[in-house]
C-alpha cells in the first residue's frame, strides 16, 4: 500500500499573504520548489505564481517537505479576523510590532516565523477544528470503467459553460479550471467569482468605501478508486450544476453521475464495539465511538443523543448499551491516525456528504468507512432510507 502525504489545496489562503513574508516562508525550501518548477523571487515585490505553488503542494511526495505543509496548516487554523486581537496579543508578548496595515494572515505568518511552538501551542488548545465537506454522486452505470486517456484535455468549453452560469447567478463570468492529477483522484480547481460585496474602508484620514468581487475556489474530485465524484461548493445550485456540467464534458452525458445514500450507522448496531476495529487499516491506530444520536421517529419526531469520551466503555457504567430499535442518525468518532498527537473527529450522519478534513488522509478514513460497512454497497444504496447526510472531521 502506497503512503499517504499531507497535502495543501488552498490557493485562496496563499494568496491572502504578503508576497514577503509568503517568500520568507517558503524560501528554506527553495532548491525543493524550483526543481518542481516554482521560482522563488528574491524581492517581495514580484509577482507570485500561485497556482504553481498551490499545484506543488496539491501533490505531495517523499521529497515535499512536511514542515512547509504544516507550517500551512497552522497558520490556516489562525487566518480568520476573530483571531487577530489574539495574535496582536502573542505578538506584543513576544516583543514583535505589527504595523497599521496589518492583517490577519500576515500576523499569523510573522508569529509562526519568529516562533513557531507560539502558534502550535495555540492551535493544540483551540476546541473547534476546522471542516471541510463533499457531497458524493456515484456513477450511474456502476461497471462502466474510467478510462483516464479518454477525458479532455482542453477544458474551455466546461469553463464556457460555467462562465455562462456564473453570469447568470450575478457573481461574475471568468472562472477558471485547473485539473490536478493525482494517485486515484483527479481533482479540478474551479475559481469563479462571488457576489460583490461593500465594506467600510479607510484611505489615510478618510472613511471611505470599498465595493469588491470576492474570489472562492471550489473543488470537484474524480475518484477514480470508488468511481464517483465529490464536490464541495457553496450553494445546493451550484452542486448540481457541476454534477451536470463535469458529466457533460468529462463523459459525454449530463447524468452519468447520480444522487445515492452512501453512509449508513447500522454496523455499529449489529457489530457493536467491533465496527470500531482497524487493524487492519494501514495509518489508523485507533478509533473511539464519542457520541450518537437516535431518532425514534413518532408523531412527536423524538431524538435522543449520548456522548461520552468513550461510548462503549461508559454505557455499561449505567447499564445501558447501543439502542438497536431506534434508527442511528448521527455518529461522532475520534480516529487517531499514525503519526498524529491527536486523534480526528469524525462525524456521520446517513447521506451522501463526507469530509474528514486533508485529502490525503480522507482516503485511510475513507478505507476504513468501506472495510467496516458505514459505506454502503450497489445494492444497499438502492433499498436505503433518505435521510439528510453529513460527514465532516
Amino acid at each position: 500500500m502506497p503512503l499517504q502525504f499531507k497535502s495543501f489545496a488552498r490557493p485562496d489562503l496563499l494568496k491572502t499573504i504578503h508576497p514577503k513574508n509568503l517568500i520568507r516562508l517558503v524560501e528554506p525550501h527553495r532548491i525543493f520548489l524550483e526543481d518542481r518548477g516554482f521560482r522563488v523571487p528574491e524581492a517581495g515585490d514580484q509577482e507570485l505564481d500561485y497556482l504553481a505553488l498551490a499545484g506543488i503542494l496539491a501533490q505531495p511526495d517523499e521529497e515535499t517537505p512536511s514542515e512547509l505543509i504544516e507550517a500551512l496548516y497552522v497558520i490556516e487554523s489562525f487566518c480568520e479576523d476573530q483571531h487577530f486581537d489574539e495574535l496582536l496579543a502573542m505578538a506584543e508578548s513576544a516583543g514583535m510590532e505589527a504595523g497599521e496595515e496589518e492583517t490577519t494572515v500576515d500576523l499569523a505568518v510573522r508569529l509562526y516565523l519568529h516562533d513557531a511552538s507560539l502558534l502550535e501551542r495555540k492551535l493544540r488548545e483551540q476546541l473547534c477544528e476546522r471542516r471541510r465537506t463533499f457531497e458524493s454522486y456515484r456513477q450511474a452505470d456502476p461497471d462502466s470503467a474510467i478510462e483516464v486517456d479518454n477525458l479532455p484535455q482542453d477544458l474551455a468549453p466546461l469553463e464556457a459553460e460555467l462562465n455562462r452560469y456564473f453570469e447568470s447567478k450575478k457573481r461574475g463570468s471568468h472562472s477558471r479550471v485547473i485539473r490536478k492529477d493525482a494517485a486515484n483522484e483527479i481533482r479540478f480547481l474551479v475559481q469563479h467569482g462571488q457576489t460583490c460585496k461593500r465594506e467600510p474602508s479607510r484611505k489615510g484620514a478618510r472613511s471611505t468605501c470599498t465595493v469588491f468581487r470576492p474570489e472562492k475556489t471550489d473543488v470537484v474530485i474524480l475518484d477514480l478508486t470508488h468511481r464517483e465524484l465529490r464536490i464541495n461548493a457553496s450553494t445546493v445550485p451550484d452542486l448540481r450544476q457541476y454534477r451536470t456540467l463535469f458529466g457533460r464534458h468529462l463523459f459525454r452525458n449530463d447524468g452519468y453521475f447520480v444522487f445515492a445514500e452512501k453512509y449508513t450507522l447500522e454496523p455499529l448496531q449489529k457489530a457493536g464495539e467491533m465496527a470500531l476495529n482497524c487493524r487492519d487499516i494501514e495509518g489508523i491506530e485507533s478509533v473511539r465511538l464519542k457520541e450518537v444520536e437516535y431518532a425514534w421517529g413518532g408523531a412527536f419526531e423524538h431524538t435522543e443523543t449520548h456522548r461520552a469520551a468513550d461510548l462503549f466503555k461508559a454505557l455499561p457504567l449505567i447499564r445501558r448499551g447501543l439502542e438497536c430499535e431506534p434508527v442511528i442518525r448521527k455518529a461522532v468518532f475520534e480516529i487517531k491516525l499514525s503519526g498524529e498527537k491527536r486523534g480526528r473527529t469524525v462525524t456521520i450522519k446517513a447521506g451522501n456528504r463526507s469530509g474528514y478534513g486533508r485529502g490525503d488522509e480522507a482516503m485511510v478514513i475513507e478505507r476504513w468507512l468501506r472495510a467496516r460497512g458505514f459505506v454502503m454497497t450497489e445494492e444497499r444504496a438502492q433499498d436505503a432510507p433518505a435521510y439528510s447526510a453529513l460527514a465532516c472531521a
